[in-house]
Formats: C-alpha cells, sequence, structure tokens
C-alpha cells in the first residue's frame, strides 16, 4: 500500500491528545448514603487524584477516528501487479483517417492496443482523428511519450515526414518498430501567387517523398485561373484536385532607405549594387533612396533603412541595418538585440562583399519570401526510412508488469462515519 500524501501522515501525533486527556481525567466521586457516622470507623481521610486509562473503548474509539481522518487525507491506494498489454498499436492520424487502411485493425484482439500518434497519445480515439485543426507533431517527442505505456510492443505506422523529426535522437525504454507507408507520387500544390502592375506569379509545390522544389510561372486570369470576388485570392481548377483557392498578394514595390556619411560613401556603393542584384534575382522592383545623414526624412517608413554613418540611427518599428565596427566579430552582417536591428560589423570591400555573402544576408534581411517558405514548409512530403526513426532503445531491466493503483478512500469514508456513530453512543451510554 502506498500514499499519494504521504506527509499527511505526521498527523497520526494528533494520538496523543486522547491519550493524555484520558490519562488525567479524575474518577467522579460517588455519594453514599449512610444512617449514622458513629458506626464508622475512623479512617485517615485523603484526597487522591487517580491517574489511570479510563474508559478503554471510548479511547480506542476516538483514537481509530483521529487515524481514519489522517489516512483519508494521505490518500492510501492499493497496489496490484497487472500484465502488460501485448502490442500497441499507434497510427498517424492522416492514416486513421483512411478507412480502407484502418479496416485491417477491426480484428485486433482484446490485449491489444490502437492509440493515436499525436500529444498524449490517445488510446482508442480514432474518431478524434478527424479534426481538421490537426498539425504535425514532432515524432521523436511522442516516442518519449510512449516510454508511459504499460506494453510488449509497439508497432508504429506513419508517413514518416522528415519535417516531424525535431532535436536529438530519444533514449526510449521500448523497442519500438516504425512503419513507414510512403508513395512515389509527386505531388502538386498552388501555394500562393504574387500580383505586380505587370504580371501575376504562381508559386506551386512539386513535393515527393524524396525531393521538394518550388516552380514558379506567370499566369493570366481565365478558365484555369479565375480571382474571387474580393480579390484577395485565387481559385485555380485543376482536373485531378479540382478547385483550389490560395492567397493572391499585392506585391509593391520594396523601399529602402540608405543613409551614409561622405566617409562611408563606398560602403553605399557596394550596397546599391547588391540591391541592384537581388531587384533582378526577384523579379521585383526595389527602390533604394539615398541620402546624406544630415538630410534624412525622420518621418518616412521603409521597408528597411541602412544607416551607414557613425552617429545614433534613427528609430524604425521596421527593420534597420546600422554599421557599428566590431573587430572580434567574423561574419560581415550580424543580428542585434531584437528581430528588427542588425548590424553591419567592418567597412565593406570587395572582398568581404563576396566572402561575407553581402547579397544573400541582405536577401535574408528583407525576408521578401516569408510567407512562400511557411506554405511549403507545411506541403513537404518528404520521408525518411524506418533507420532514420529508430531511437536510442535502453532495454529496461523490471518486469512486464506494471503496478495497478486502487483508491481505499471510499472504503475509509464509510468506514469513518460507522465509527463516528459509534463513538457518540458509547458517549451517550458513559453520561447515563
Amino acid at each position: 500500500m502506498s500514499f499519494a500524501h504521504p506527509s499527511y501522515l505526521w498527523a497520526l501525533l494528533g494520538l496523543l491528545v486522547p491519550i493524555a486527556i484520558h490519562l488525567w481525567s479524575k474518577k467522579e466521586a460517588k455519594t453514599i448514603k449512610i444512617g449514622s457516622v458513629q458506626l464508622l470507623s475512623e479512617s485517615k481521610s485523603r484526597q487522591s487524584s487517580s491517574i489511570q486509562l479510563n474508559e478503554w473503548w471510548l479511547l480506542l474509539l476516538r483514537m481509530a477516528i483521529i487515524s481514519l481522518i489522517t489516512l483519508v487525507m494521505a490518500k492510501p491506494q492499493w497496489q496490484s501487479k497487472v500484465n502488460n498489454s501485448k502490442l500497441t498499436y499507434i497510427i498517424e492520424p492522416q492514416l486513421a483517417r483512411n478507412e480502407n487502411f484502418m479496416a485491417r485493425f477491426f480484428d485486433v484482439q482484446a490485449d491489444q492496443e490502437i492509440r493515436l500518434l499525436q500529444s498524449g497519445l490517445p488510446i482508442n480515439d480514432i474518431e478524434n482523428a478527424n479534426s481538421e485543426d490537426f498539425r504535425s507533431a514532432d515524432n521523436w517527442s511522442l516516442a518519449t511519450e510512449m516510454n508511459a505505456i504499460e506494453t510488449d510492443s509497439i508497432i508504429v505506422f506513419t508517413h514518416g515526414y522528415a519535417k516531424e523529426l525535431k532535436g536529438a535522437r530519444p533514449e526510449t525504454n521500448h523497442q519500438i518498430n516504425w512503419i513507414v507507408l510512403d508513395s512515389t507520387q509527386t505531388v502538386e500544390k498552388p501555394l500562393l501567387a504574387y500580383q505586380t502592375e505587370k504580371n501575376i506569379t504562381l508559386f506551386t509545390a512539386n513535393n515527393s517523398p524524396a525531393a521538394s522544389k518550388i516552380a514558379k510561372k506567370n499566369i493570366e486570369i481565365g478558365d484555369v485561373y479565375q480571382l474571387t470576388s474580393n480579390g484577395d485570392s485565387l481559385q485555380v481548377s485543376s482536373s485531378s484536385q479540382g478547385a483550389t483557392k490560395i492567397p493572391l498578394i499585392q506585391q509593391k514595390a520594396l523601399e529602402v532607405s540608405l543613409v551614409y556619411a561622405d566617409s562611408l560613401s563606398t560602403d553605399k556603393t557596394f550596397i546599391e549594387a547588391a540591391m541592384a542584384a537581388l531587384s533582378t534575382y526577384l523579379d521585383r522592383e526595389i527602390k533604394v533612396e539615398s541620402s546624406l545623414e544630415n538630410e534624412v526624412n525622420e518621418n518616412k517608413e521603409t521597408d528597411l533603412t541602412i544607416w551607414l554613418s557613425t552617429k545614433p540611427a534613427l528609430v524604425s518599428a521596421r527593420k534597420t541595418l546600422v554599421y557599428k565596427n566590431d573587430s572580434i566579430s567574423n561574419a560581415l552582417i550580424i543580428k542585434g538585440e531584437d528581430v528588427n536591428t542588425f548590424y553591419i560589423t567592418e567597412r565593406i570591400t570587395t572582398e568581404n562583399a563576396v566572402t561575407g555573402r553581402l547579397t544573400e544576408n541582405l536577401l535574408n534581411i528583407l525576408d521578401v519570401d516569408k510567407e512562400l517558405r511557411e506554405l511549403q514548409a507545411n506541403a513537404d512530403i518528404r520521408s525518411v526510412t524506418e533507420a532514420d526513426l529508430k531511437t536510442n532503445f535502453i532495454k529496461n531491466k523490471t518486469s512486464k508488469t506494471h503496478q495497478a493503483s486502487w483508491n481505499l478512500n471510499p472504503y475509509l469514508w464509510v468506514f469513518l462515519l460507522v465509527l463516528l456513530i459509534v463513538e457518540r453512543f458509547v458517549a451517550y451510554k458513559r453520561t447515563q
């Protein structure tokens, strides 16, 4: 037997209270009526106190009541050994939605569990796999949760998506058998479209278990591509997938404010050249407005402010790239204290513009394809092998049984009620 709150057992010291009361209680004097004291022989009168146990039954009942109240607070639990289930199936929710796949589990035995591969590993809860807001989980984090399952063997059915492996390979005390159900089919999925003054560019993900690529092409509104009524979405018609609605983002020119000092005018030239190269690469206009440090427009908000000056930079709610010499840093551009601040750590030259990847760093700071990358990550179906999913197995030397706990409190409450009734009855009889 164990206790959920063993610290409450200290309350058993309260048993000393009724013992002390009964030890020091005096016997009640009895009055005897006699006719005359002349017939009584003289005796030495002495008043004494009786220090002895008084009324055994009442004392024992009250001690039992205090003990039961203490046990109820400590919440005793009776432990018994229960055999582990022989086999546990864990199924990815996407597979659980497939009726043809689930048909193979109709005849599973009573000692074989079926759980979902999602947080909490819910058992026999397949109907919840139909939830539309299901998100891909971390398979290795879920593998750690499998340590708590009382089972002899675990078989996991999954697509084995690479995006679902995060962090370090975990250690588990179960030998987990991963079965990866992959497909050689390549899936084309339209992600989003950018609209400029000239054209509309559609980005499509071409995904397979082996690779994930993005293709783009210019499209025209017609039978296949249609604008929605509010104009913020594009409906793409396909013979295989039907009609799909994707976001249509109005892509405006990027505005860059470049503030410089005369001593850093050479650095300004390198940055302007890098922005021109990015404009060609992105097929998107980048407007660079250069101004001396004493001619800056403080009220103008741009997508990026580049501050090539030793004077304090203007505070901006948007992204800022500031020149700040740092001889210790080994990178040309580094992140600042917050997500919108970056620093140029040294003067820009022909050499470090290449080795320090100036153009690539500027592209990362602008972050022009953030929406596209997020959609591509959700559509990614690249898979890993069963060997890649295998965890580090640590053999558990404990018995293939686990302890089942039974709460004894309901029985203690009944017993306590009976004792209270008996104690009141004995106390009432004592006063008679």
